[in-house]
Order: C-alpha cells, then structure tokens, then sequence
C-alpha cells in the first residue's frame, strides 16, 4: 500500500477501513435476512407453523440494510443519475457542480441526523408486536445512514479534483 499524498489521500485512506466494515455488516444483514425467510418458509410450509417474530425481524434489518445500503451507494457513486449536461460542460464546472452536489448530500445527512435522532426519541418507548424490541433500534437507522452520508461525502469531496475529469 502507497503512502497517502495530501491531506485527500490520508482522508481517503482513513475512510476505506470504514467502508470495508460497513459492507460486512451489509453482507451479514443480508445472510441473516435470507436465512430467517428461509426459516419462516419451512416452518409455515413444511410445520404449518410460522413464528411471527421472524417476518417481524426481516423486516426491521431489511430497514438497516436498506439505508446502510444506500449509504455505500453513496460512497461508490452508483446511484442513478443524469449526466448528459454534466458531461458536456468544461472540467472547472463539473468540479463546481460535484461539490455542490456533495454539499447538498451531505447537509441531506445533516437533517437525516436532526429528525431521524428526533424520531428515536420519540420512539424509544414503543416496542414491537412480536420482538418486544425498542423501535428506536429501528429508526436509528437514519441517523446512523446519515453520518455515513456525512462521512462519506466528505470523503469523496476531498479527492473530487482527482477524480473529475
């Protein structure tokens, strides 16, 4: 591994070890998922007994996957976007528009952190039907998409003047 230059490649290379744990923690949420479907399927066709707290927790990871997922959607760059205009624009404003693009995602993130924090407080009293679990567990799913968000956005700012061509 080659040394970082700058301030953008200490600031990128910090993040990766970020990034490689929040994939795993994606993967793991993943196999979890499929093995309690898998789970529920044999029970309510093979036994004739579904338990409902497994519909219920592949449901609440689901939410997690979903917003860490979009969150290195984020990191990556492989949301769906139109570039027609961008592409066809000098170099000086593609880098003007990638950082407003990152600024506006990352103050998307800000607010995920203010109203989704809002929202598990609001919500630490209630538990679910089959679990019992706190529903704030499953609404700090926004805020902690948010900070990735921030994080990663910060981190594609720093080396956007490498990468904008």
């Amino acid at each position: 591994m080659s040394v970082p230059q700058g301030l953008a490649g200490a600031i990128a290379l910090g993040f990766s070890g970020l990034n490689v744990a929040v994939k795993w923690i994606l993967a793991l949420l993943m196999a979890i998922m499929t093995a309690l479907t898998f789970y529920q399927v044999v029970m309510r066709y093979g036994f004739n007994d579904a338990p409902a707290w497994s519909e219920e927790m592949v449901r609440f990871l689901f939410v997690w996957a979903s917003f860490v997922g979009a969150a290195i959607g984020v990191k990556e760059g492989i949301h769906i976007g139109i570039d027609i205009i961008y592409n066809a624009v000098p170099r000086p404003v593609r880098l003007v528009v990638t950082y407003f693009i990152h600024v506006v995602i990352a103050l998307f993130g800000l607010a995920m952190i203010v109203y989704g924090w809002n929202v598990v407080q609001l919500t630490r009293f209630q538990h679910s039907p089959a679990l019992g679990l706190p529903m704030s567990w499953v609404y700090a799913a926004v805020p902690v998409m948010g900070v990735l968000l921030i994080v990663y956005t910060a981190a594609a700012i720093a080396v956007a003047h490498r990468t904008v061509r």
